[in-house]
């Protein structure tokens, strides 16, 4: 399989341009992703690179069962108009997702170093075919950018932890990083990226969906909470995202039960995975009211959730390196409570300004955080509005306005040197 996708697509085997005016950036990532082709669609719109996406695997683009959902799923939203995307022939036989085990994409690997870029940018570096890039990139002088948000909040055991630095500095040697945030920024130096080396490209959502999807549903809100299975106007704490281990819904249901002893409410989760049966069960068991299962939303239905609640609550016990829903949530201006594990905690939640940040291991703590914004409307609607106006710093407008800086800074040596 190999196509061009978008409205800047160019035929393989394109000459050099004599003259270029901007830089040629081969972009490398897993998979197509909803959270990032806004801001691919953004970077073409303003032609201030010359963007290519290699994607390794094309799965994602049709119906593919997603392990973490434990489910088929096909996103709704568009994820490849409006720039210009490669899937060479590998991506048909590559499925979503990085993974040092994976097999490399040689082909992707041979069309980067072959195809006269000035700068590869990778997204992440847990894949074969990222580190593989990366040494051609460096062999034939082309800058090298990496974006990932990783973080240092997560133990590992020490030789991992050895493994990891030897590599990584390596890796790092030379790179410019672009971090999404606070917790990415650290992880960054600490492996080795100088400060003038660091360059701010927030992780982020499509703040003008998010938005005008929430002021158009505002005035439905009661329509919506009725139809999610909410019959009165008690606030509503809101899940959004897999069922898995790692997200702990177990403690947020167990959260959940306390305040609700207390207190009037309502708890809504939307997503799929394995531990919904889990959550059946202890409801069942111990007779819990008011929580709505609403299983997988896709991308044009999720606004509907976020209009019915009244907060979100991201519990994360691990590996939960950013935390996209916070993000859409600030959008419809939710006050939010995450855990100390989340990695935007640092940049999108302000304890007792927007919202509240709790020990992941503490289900007490995040009982009273959510006890305290059940019982206060006020409360949760200036923390809410306060929420709404920082996500405005985090938008796709931004985060291109740092790769654009980045990928024309890093690329700048190499053509003086050359001149």
């Amino acid at each position: 399989m190999s196509a061009w996708a978008g409205s800047r697509a160019a035929p393989e085997g394109e000459g050099t341009m004599p003259a270029r005016k901007v830089p040629r950036v081969a972009h490398l990532v897993s998979h197509p992703v909803q959270y990032y082709a806004p801001l691919y669609r953004e970077l073409a719109r303003r032609e201030a690179i010359d963007l290519t996406v290699f994607f390794y695997s094309a799965a994602t683009i049709a119906a593919y069962h997603d392990p973490g959902f434990g489910r088929t799923v096909r996103w709704d939203r568009e994820l490849l108009d409006g720039y210009r995307a490669r899937f060479c022939p590998s991506a048909s036989r590559t499925p979503a997702g990085g993974g040092w085990r994976r097999r490399p994409n040689w082909d992707v690997v041979r069309a980067v170093s072959g195809g006269d870029f000035d700068a590869v940018w990778l997204h992440g570096y847990n894949h074969p075919t990222s580190l593989l890039a990366a040494a051609a990139a460096r062999a034939r002088g082309a800058a090298l950018l990496i974006r990932d948000d990783q973080t240092l909040l997560h133990p590992r055991r020490w030789w991992r932890r050895a493994a990891k630095a030897l590599v990584l500095r390596a890796l790092f040697r030379r790179a410019t990083g672009l971090y999404v945030g606070a917790q990415s920024r650290r992880h960054f130096a600490h492996y080795g990226i100088p400060a003038e080396r660091l360059v701010a490209a927030p992780h982020c959502v499509d703040n003008d969906f998010f938005q005008s999807r929430a002021e158009a549903l505002r005035p439905q809100r009661r329509a919506l909470r009725q139809a999610f299975g909410v019959l009165d106007d008690a606030p509503v704490v809101l899940f959004s995202g897999k069922l898995i281990p790692k997200k702990q819904p177990l403690a947020l249901l167990d959260a959940y039960a306390r305040v609700r002893r207390e207190r009037p409410c309502w708890l809504l989760m939307v997503g799929e995975g394995g531990e919904r049966a889990g959550i059946e069960e202890r409801v069942a068991r111990h007779g819990l009211p008011g929580v709505r299962l609403a299983g997988f939303l896709n991308q044009s239905e999720l606004p509907t959730a976020y209009a019915a609640a009244d907060l979100l609550v991201l519990p994360s016990g691990w590996d939960e390196t950013w935390g996209l829903v916070v993000n859409e949530a600030l959008n419809f201006s939710l006050p939010v409570i995450v855990s100390d594990r989340v990695g935007c905690a640092e940049d999108l939640v302000r304890p007792g300004w927007n919202g509240f940040v709790v020990d992941h291991a503490d289900v007490g703590a995040l009982a009273r955080a959510i006890g305290t914004l059940v019982a206060e409307p006020g409360a949760r609607t200036m923390l809410g509005a306060r929420g709404r106006t920082l996500v405005d710093g985090y938008s796709v407008e931004r985060c291109a306005d740092g790769i654009e800086a980045a990928c024309r800074r890093a690329v700048a040596p190499s053509r003086e040197a050359a001149a």
